[in-house]
């Protein structure tokens, strides 16, 4: 079998296609193995690991030859971390000789005791995962594959009061759930056990508290850990206020960007009516509006929605979500064009509004929302927002 066959059909196959949500929440969306940790293969990842050596077995695939393909088309160095953790080397090589020999004459077997088609399996499916795989993301794809076992609401998003928010998802019905792709995993403190957004939400009691549950990114609750170890990013936060000089309009719209990059933060507030208690509320929405230079590709950009009741100055809604544009109408509306497409358009459908959390039916303060808003918001658009509460 043509090995460059090979590989895109294990690329293309269902095994692959289906676990590549937790690798790439795993990763970030860069490469899987690099989060890896170094012990024995994750559960999740036999299905793909059993596939590719059922395809060997069938094709009489040489191993010399796959371990030539991958270290000639190795852009992420994915095989030589492989290497001292999954073979073993004859007695009478040292471990840089090994290394050495194995990338010079790109062969193994004469290096090796035994060929051990677990590892040799492994890293083909790792190289597979991190080379071949698009890391291009579609919504529409993914609203296509998601599988959904529990209640949603029309965002798809479920009830998850009482689950145990981690690094890199959650424990929910006695079930690990890799966070969605899309989730922003900033930390408040170097040593925290959960996410910045879920520790704030934690620290709020009474009110409910959704996600996207995906069935994708599920593995049986023992088999769950977090791969994200001690994150020194910095929590970033001025004082603040809700200046009503700038919210007498029905609509206001303020838009901050960076003189370097361009990048824009977009700021609307709308003014409402609750109809039940006939008292005003506003709708305040926060997106993030990068600036690209190509009109035919996909834009993805962050946004980020709370209800707020300026008489008793809190919020009872605030919810975080991505936003996918086709590039011709992201075009129009990062540049404000007023003809039809406005800087605050939003997205074509509800799918590509696509949610990621949300909390509910509860008292937020000012102070909490700001927080939410400043750790789901990558650094650059974060000293966006302080500059509109300076």
């Amino acid at each position: 079998m043509d090995l460059e066959l090979f590989f895109l059909e294990l690329s293309n196959s269902q095994e692959c296609q289906k676990i590549l949500p937790i690798c790439w929440t795993i990763s970030g969306m860069g490469v899987y193995y690099a989060k890896k940790h170094d012990r024995c293969i994750e559960p999740f990842m036999f299905p793909l690991i059993n596939h590719v050596k059922n395809i060997m077995r069938k094709e009489n695939i040489d191993v010399d030859q796959v371990i030539n393909y991958i270290i000639s088309n190795d852009r992420t160095c994915s095989f030589l971390c492989l290497i001292p953790n999954y073979f073993k080397r004859k007695k009478y090589l040292s471990y840089e000789e090994f290394l050495t020999k194995t990338i010079e004459q790109k062969i193994i077997t004469p290096f090796i005791d035994d060929i051990n088609y677990d590892s040799v399996a492994l890293m083909i499916s790792v190289f597979v995962i991190d080379n071949l795989c698009t890391k291009i993301i579609d919504i529409n794809l993914l609203v296509k594959n998601e599988q959904f076992i529990y209640p949603t609401n029309q965002y798809g998003l479920t009830k998850v009061n009482g689950a145990i928010f981690k690094k890199d998802g959650l424990i929910f019905k006695e079930k690990g759930y890799y966070y969605n792709v899309f989730t922003n995993k900033s930390m408040i403190n170097p040593y925290d056990e959960s996410v910045g957004f879920a520790k704030l939400i934690e620290e709020t009691a009474g009110c409910d508290i959704l996600y996207r549950i995906d069935e994708n990114l599920s593995v049986p609750k023992n088999d769950f850990h977090d791969f994200t170890g001690i994150c020194f990013e910095k929590f970033r936060g001025p004082q603040f206020c809700f200046d009503k000089s700038i919210l007498k309009q029905y609509k206001t719209i303020i838009v901050h960007y960076d003189k370097e990059t361009f990048d824009k933060l977009l700021f609307v507030i709308k003014k409402d009516v609750d109809k039940i208690n006939n008292s005003e509320f506003w709708h305040i929405e926060i997106e993030t509006l990068p600036h690209v230079r190509e009109t035919n590709e996909r834009v993805i950009t962050t946004f980020l929605h709370g209800i707020y009741f300026p008489l008793k100055k809190h919020f009872t809604h605030i919810d975080y979500a991505k936003n996918q544009y086709n590039g011709e109408i992201y075009q129009k509306k990062y540049c404000d064009c007023q003809n039809g497409i406005s800087i605050d358009h939003h997205t074509e459908s509800r799918e590509l509004h696509y949610k990621i959390w949300c909390i509910e039916n509860g008292i937020f303060t000012e102070e909490l929302w700001f927080k939410l808003m400043l750790i789901s918001l990558p650094e650059k658009y974060q000293a966006l927002l302080n500059e509109m509460f300076e």
